[in-house]
């Protein structure tokens, strides 16, 4: 088992106060060790995740979510852990050197290069994938209640959130999410074609 991770983004609709409220309704089969395997469709921040393998050893994980920004997060800090810290904790101590004005206009900056990036990634033109990242995870984090919204040309477009000093750059959550993330599946697909992952002849928990 690993040691509890917490999620590393904001994100709309996370489980994080609920996980005492859920311990109550899991399966009596992952308590007592018959399931050792998880299938999340629908990913998010990951808290509920996070918190059962802090718990449970599961021998299979499949983790998946339709958000393709999202799951490439995912999958740099399950691979590129090191790059990707040493591009963010600059970000961060720049932009809380700043004065608000100026912030804000980094900001604004800074979703633009995502946003012509984004476009890259999304024809597979780019090369950047982890310098995106950063940026993908620096707007999570200094956006307008961490939402993820998209314009109907599909960029990303949540106004500033007018933070004091935002924790952007957190090592030790960023690290805990990538021992948590070692060996698991990571998918980007409709949740429909998740269920193929889900299997009759081993006990799985579906959340």
């Amino acid at each position: 088992m690993h040691r509890k991770a917490k999620p590393f983004l904001k994100w709309a609709g996370g489980k994080r106060r609920l996980l005492t409220q859920f311990e109550d309704h899991y399966p009596e089969g992952l308590k007592n060790g018959k399931i050792k395997k998880y299938v999340e469709p629908f990913l998010g921040g990951g808290a509920v995740y996070l918190s059962l393998q802090s718990k449970y050893k599961f021998k299979k994980v499949v983790l998946n979510d339709i958000n393709h920004e999202l799951m490439l997060s995912y999958k740099t800090v399950q691979n590129n852990i090191d790059e990707l810290i040493s591009i963010l904790k600059p970000i961060e101590e720049n932009f809380n050197k700043m004065n608000f004005e100026s912030q804000k206009m980094q900001y604004y900056k800074i979703r633009n290069e995502y946003n012509i990036e984004k476009s890259n990634i999304d024809k597979n033109k780019s090369e950047n994938i982890i310098e995106n990242v950063a940026r993908f995870i620096f707007l999570n984090k200094t956006c307008f209640n961490g939402l993820y919204r998209l314009n109907k040309k599909g960029m990303f477009n949540v106004p500033f959130g007018r933070y004091l000093r935002p924790r952007i750059f957190d090592e030790p959550t960023l690290r805990g999410v990538n021992k948590a993330l070692k060996g698991v599946k990571l998918l980007c697909d409709d949740y429909k074609n998740v269920e193929k992952h889900i299997s009759i002849d081993e006990e799985t928990f579906v959340y």
